[in-house]
């Protein structure tokens, strides 16, 4: 009967759980996935006297910290998509108002990050524009970009 009860509840705590599983980011989803396989396998191997109860709490364990995991690295991946968008930005003023054009922020971490953009030739309808990009007043990377105008 306990074994019984207690499954029970199990079940009910992972239908719960359902729910909110559907607002996570695929990043977070795919890292509890992985978390959860591994730390099943591995608690199954270290319990060896009951292998089913160290696969349960070994599972249980790897999908928090594999979401955990993948949930950071969506956030690194939002902050260089927010990069992309202001190199875009930049690029695309300098070409539309032919001037240079710079943009600055301070991180978190106080770094100090900036962008300047720089028109060239127009040929056609399409303007040459060098992208700068610089950390803490060290140039980091140049690009040219072709920008429609």
């Amino acid at each position: 009967m306990k074994k019984f009860i207690v499954g029970l509840l199990l079940f009910s705590i992972f239908l719960s759980g359902c729910s909110t599983i559907q607002s996570l980011s695929p990043e977070t989803k795919k890292g509890a996935a992985i978390g959860a396989v591994a730390g099943g396998i591995l608690g199954a191997l270290i319990d060896s006297s009951k292998p089913w109860r160290g696969a349960v709490i070994g599972a249980a364990v790897g999908a928090a910290a594999g979401g955990w995991v993948g949930y950071k690295l969506e956030g690194k991946e939002a902050t260089a998509k927010a990069d992309e968008d202001v190199v875009s930005k930049a690029a695309k003023d300098a070409a539309t108002l032919n001037s240079t054009v710079k943009y600055s922020r301070v991180t978190e971490t106080g770094v100090t990050e900036e962008i300047i953009a720089t028109p060239g030739e127009m040929k056609g309808n399409v303007r040459t524009v060098t992208v700068q990009y610089f950390r803490n007043g060290s140039l980091i990377s140049t690009e040219t970009r072709q920008i429609e105008v």
